[in-house]
């Protein structure tokens, strides 16, 4: 199984849309087996894939990820345990050519339980806080061979704890970004914490991409100058490389619509994403066809120095 870590320390940059959009064309498209653990108490990406009723429920059964991350109750859990907190899409009976949605299993919490589990974490001391970065790593290793791709969704503005245990989780690092000045300037805290997650620890995440998201028309200002700084950034060594034009996510409706609450009792890929042909669609299309040609990919990991530079001369660069 391949671990994707879709994280951005600032909230707004479409993590959980990017996480939904890949769950499904990885599993609908590709016919990949397709995990998505979701970090976030907000759960935008669980609902959006089995919707909110089977959320309520598992949770009312108290199958909720932070209960399965609780080393007093489960150490090392073993895969029949892991399985019981596997939430799934129900899968559509598919007729000829059509796409219909695929399965999708997901992990996620509630808001209560994770706020339970972050005050038992903030309690210890911190330095006895790490030996507990392998929580989640522990509950996916029994999954290893049951799923092709894993995605996981990260909190905008959780603790840095938490994203170091989802990073030490994942093998690779997907970065989502808004072209915009608010955006760009933050990125040596994301690119830190990455850091940070590896620190004392053989594990390494291999750098997959940067995906400019919730993009303006291409002929804006602020998109030309945001692409070309980021551009200059990847190649510096500073970020996850950029991923290709044709696989950026516009910001049109039909990105909202595949959002929308009641998105999840979609049946098909069109139902979904609109026609096969739109630049949504196909823009979708692209980049999971190109998030699988860059897993098997190596690239060098991003440089903090680098990044320093880069907020010192980001005025200069948006000129």
């Amino acid at each position: 199984m391949k671990t994707i870590g879709i994280y951005h320390t600032k909230g707004g940059v479409g993590k959980s849309a990017v996480t939904v959009f890949l769950a499904d064309f990885l599993a609908s498209l590709y016919d990949k087996r397709v995990l998505v653990v979701d970090l976030d108490p907000q759960n935008n990406a669980a609902g959006g894939l089995v919707g909110g009723e089977m959320l309520e429920n598992a949770f009312i059964d108290q199958r909720s990820l932070p209960r399965l991350m609780d080393p007093a109750t489960y150490a090392n859990p073993d895969k029949a345990t892991v399985e019981t907190f596997l939430l799934q899409r129900p899968e559509q009976k598919a007729r000829g050519k059509t796409k219909f949605l695929a399965p999708v299993s997901v992990l996620a919490g509630s808001r209560a339980d994770w706020d339970l589990w972050m005050d038992w974490l903030a309690a210890l001391p911190m330095d006895s806080q790490a030996n507990y970065f392998e929580l989640l790593s522990d509950c996916l290793k029994p999954l290893q061979q049951d799923f092709d791709i894993c995605l996981i969704d990260f909190p905008g503005s959780q603790s840095r704890t938490l994203a170091k245990i989802g990073m030490r989780a994942a093998g690779w690092w997907l970065l989502p970004d808004k072209p915009d000045w608010f955006s760009s300037g933050d990125l040596d805290v994301p690119v830190g914490v990455v850091h940070e997650a590896q620190k004392n620890s053989p594990h390494r995440i291999r750098p997959l991409g940067t995906l400019l998201n919730i993009c303006p028309n291409r002929g804006s200002t602020s998109y030309r100058k945001a692409r070309a700084s980021l551009q200059r950034l990847s190649e510096d060594g500073g970020i996850p490389p950029l991923f290709s034009k044709s696989s950026e996510i516009l910001h049109r409706p039909e990105a909202l619509n595949a959002l929308d609450k009641n998105s999840s009792d979609a049946r098909t890929l069109v139902k979904r994403y609109g026609s096969t042909t739109s630049p949504f669609y196909t823009g979708l299309r692209n980049l999971t066809k190109e998030v699988l040609e860059r897993l098997d990919e190596k690239h060098k990991a991003p440089s903090l120095s680098v990044l320093a530079k880069f907020r010192r001369n980001l005025a200069d660069y948006w000129r």
